[in-house]
């Protein structure tokens, strides 16, 4: 398999864990990254909630979703410092890429 090969199965493995916040996928993903095994079972779903909230292609939806998730679950939004998306500010930065905004 080609490097753009990998690349493209590892983004759609990730986008696919993104829409379907499957914990059981979550833990083989946490597993494929490091061997270390997470603090706490909330830790690898975690993760993904905080990694949605960066992704270009988060819906308003999903941003709410994850919010929510990661407040119940006693951890903060920001991911390594770095913010979740808003709506606004996610829809600024696909235009800056020349991509069409999602919140119409």
């Amino acid at each position: 398999m080609s490097n753009d090969e990998q690349v493209k199965a590892h983004l759609a493995r990730r986008n696919a864990l993104f829409r379907s916040l499957d914990a059981d996928e979550a833990l083989k993903y946490w597993y494929s990254m490091t061997s270390q095994p997470p603090l706490n079972a909330d830790v690898p779903l975690a993760m993904v909630h905080k990694a949605r909230l960066q992704w270009l292609d988060v819906t308003d939806e999903m941003i709410t979703e994850s919010l929510a998730w990661l407040r119940e679950h006693d951890f903060y939004p920001d991911l390594k410092g770095a913010p979740p998306l808003t709506p606004e500010r996610r829809d600024a930065d696909r235009a800056s890429l020349g991509m069409p905004p999602l919140n119409k």
